[in-house]
């Protein structure tokens, strides 16, 4: 090896050493340049506010059906066709029961009824027969019919038509009596009445004729027909 040569070799070796030396040296240096600066606060800087997108709902393809609530109108009360006659049996035929109410008797031979139930017969149930017809202001009628019972005998007051029927036939409407001209068939007959429509009531009745409305008279018309005072034209 010639001198030469070991010169470049020692400048060699001694330029490694030295950088090294001059690498830890720096790097020790920025190292405690770091640490010396103060932490940056992330808190003050602007946050980025997110954009709401709005969501599109799609449009259905048909219009949505809305349910319509249609009020069926009520149906008007009519007159009825015909109407039961005194003396015809009728029994029960409302769906859910005829219902009946006391019935009071009013001085010129009505009868009315101050709404006290009395009684609910069931479908087909015999309620009785008919002592008194009223007519309503619409053409309907209100009857009073009446149930036989060992003492005392029941008089039920029934508004609605449409919950009787007749058992058996449906009676005449004609009179069934031959009246002399100029007879009173509106004519209230009962204890104490006088004159010809007595008359002719008492040979309804096969009792004596004599014109006058007795205890005679008025017991054989409660026994054949549950009532004690009637109207010629109501008689069948």
């Amino acid at each position: 090896m010639t001198t030469e040569d070991k010169i470049w070799i020692g400048g060699g070796i001694a330029l490694a050493i030295g950088g090294g030396i001059y690498y830890f040296i720096q790097k020790k240096k920025n190292d405690e340049d770091l640490m010396q600066e103060p932490e940056a606060d992330l808190s003050e800087l602007p946050t980025p506010k997110s954009q709401s997108v709005p969501i599109k709902i799609p449009r259905a393809a048909t219009i949505p059906i809305v349910p319509v609530k249609i009020e069926q109108p009520k149906p008007e009360r009519t007159a009825d066709t015909f109407n039961y006659r005194i003396g015809q049996e009728v029994m029960a035929s409302g769906f859910n029961g005829t219902k009946t109410y006391d019935a009071r008797k009013m001085a010129d031979g009505n009868y009315t009824s101050e709404g006290i139930r009395k009684a609910t017969f069931k479908r087909g149930d015999k309620i009785g027969k008919i002592i008194w017809v009223g007519k309503k202001p619409d053409g309907t009628f209100r009857y009073v019919v009446q149930r036989v019972g060992n003492f005392l005998n029941d008089n039920y007051w029934i508004a609605d038509h449409s919950v009787i029927s007749p058992i058996g036939k449906i009676l005449p409407t004609t009179l069934a009596i031959n009246a002399p001209s100029g007879s009173d068939l509106n004519k209230i007959l009962k204890k104490e009445s006088k004159g010809t429509e007595v008359r002719v009531l008492q040979s309804l009745l096969k009792v004596t004729v004599d014109g006058d409305f007795g205890r005679n008279t008025e017991n054989a018309l409660y026994t054949q027909k549950g009532i004690k005072q009637i109207r010629l034209k109501d008689w069948r």
